[in-house]
């Protein structure tokens, strides 16, 4: 998604009703629960945030974050995020959040309902409660609660239960065929 350098109150509002409609997308591919559904797509950023350098942010309250680098965030409540680099949040409750690399979350769900993660690398988690999660590369929670996992092979939990849901593959990473080393063996 490319984001002009400044945006207009009419952009702003275009960006984020695409952000919501891909959301929305994404919602129907994983078959998420009426209900679950209803309360991810009451998120309505009020205002963006963008920048192509490493973003450091206190507070992220129903804003569109996007970064081209990497993010860290204190808290973050019913907000959509999306980074190419890693993310970081200390508390996250009732977000979207779309990363092209690893994610990070202390703590998700603690302060409100839990959070949708997608994530083109590995998902640690802390304490995750009704979180949903699309982790091409494993999700590691130490405590769990109620957490659905899409498409993980990799599960690990030091408490509680990842439910893993198979669903079509939302990354074209996901179903390219293995690269063959020069014996014909399946690259690892």
């Amino acid at each position: 998604m490319r984001l002009p350098e400044r945006t207009s109150a009419c952009d702003q509002n275009e960006i984020i009703s695409k952000a919501k409609s891909g959301v929305s997308d994404i919602l129907d591919k994983l078959g998420v629960s009426a209900e679950k559904k209803a309360s991810i797509e009451k998120i309505t950023p009020k205002d963006i945030i963008h920048d192509s350098e490493p973003l450091t942010l206190t507070r992220v309250d129903n804003q569109l974050v996007v970064s081209g680098a990497n993010t860290n965030i204190s808290f973050a409540t019913n907000s959509i995020i999306i980074s190419t680099g890693t993310l970081h949040i200390s508390h996250s409750g009732n977000n979207i959040i779309v990363c092209s690399s690893d994610v990070d979350i202390s703590h998700d769900g603690s302060i409100g309902n839990g959070s949708l993660v997608v994530s083109k690398g590995k998902t640690r988690i802390s304490h995750a409660g009704n979180t949903l999660i699309y982790a091409i590369n494993g999700v590691v929670i130490s405590h769990a609660y109620n957490v659905k996992a899409f498409n993980t092979r990799e599960r690990k939990t030091s408490w509680g239960h990842i439910n893993n849901i198979i669903v079509e593959p939302l990354f074209y990473e996901e179903t390219a065929p293995k690269s063959l080393h020069p014996t014909g063996s399946a690259g690892h």
